[in-house]
């Protein structure tokens, strides 16, 4: 396993139509992760821990890391994860916010695809035909759809949320179409601040940032960036 830690003075401010500053830090390849996914970003001191995961012959997961230290546009590696870093995907990654006002549930609907107007058993033929039930995944919270998808297979935990410090009590989320949000913790006064393909919204201990990877090259690469947060999504709430 390996650790990659990048530094953030000098990142160059990518314009955006939201009133957000986004900083593009550096882009990873799944070469430097020994071609796995990535699957975690946290934060650490200041440093961004970027963890890839990588399949065994033997079909078990191992961890690949990379770091990018505080202040810095380089990536370094490790051979573990820092146990700063494991406490923080712990945090961010729950299902209940730090304050215990808002809690994430999933849900689960499947149906039949709609082929023509022909009746129930030829539709489930047609259904076998072409892969069987569609099934839609869905999280909330309270309300608040945060993120909705055609798949059998769920977001992990973490994927595509992140709580921010308790003191802050709001979320980070990814909806289905790719785009990064804010919302307080309870679901109420959703604002989205960047449209695009993003993945792994990781809240700053600080409160004032938000890295997020966006996949890039068909998912063979992913752009880590770092969004730096006006006062008012900052606030004490």
């Amino acid at each position: 396993m390996f650790v990659l830690m990048m530094l953030l003075a000098g990142a160059a401010a990518l314009p955006t139509d939201q009133a957000v500053e986004r900083q593009h830090v550096l882009t990873i390849a799944a070469s430097e992760i020994d071609n796995g996914i990535l699957s975690e970003i946290t934060w650490d001191n200041g440093a961004l821990l970027l963890q890839g995961v990588v399949a065994n012959p033997d079909g078990s997961l191992a961890g690949r890391y990379v770091v990018i230290p505080d202040r810095a546009t380089t990536l370094e590696r490790r051979t573990d994860q820092t146990a700063a870093s494991v406490a923080y995907w712990d945090r961010k990654s729950k299902r209940t916010s730090p304050t215990g006002i808002g809690a994430i549930v999933s849900g689960a609907d499947s149906k039949m695809p709609m082929y023509g107007v022909a009746g129930l058993q030829q539709r489930m033929l047609d259904a076998v035909d072409m892969g069987g039930m569609q099934r839609k995944i869905t999280l909330r919270l309270g309300k608040l759809v945060l993120h909705e998808r055609d798949s059998d297979v769920a977001p992990y935990d973490g994927e595509v949320w992140s709580w921010s410090p308790a003191e802050l009590n709001r979320i980070a989320y990814v909806d289905g179409k790719g785009d990064l949000w804010i919302a307080s913790a309870d679901g109420h006064d959703a604002t989205r601040l960047l449209k695009g393909h993003f993945t792994l919204p990781a809240w700053s201990d600080d409160g004032k940032a938000i890295a997020v990877a966006e996949k890039t090259d068909g998912g063979r690469s992913w752009d880590i960036s770092v969004v730096l947060l006006p006062e008012n999504l900052r606030t004490v709430r």
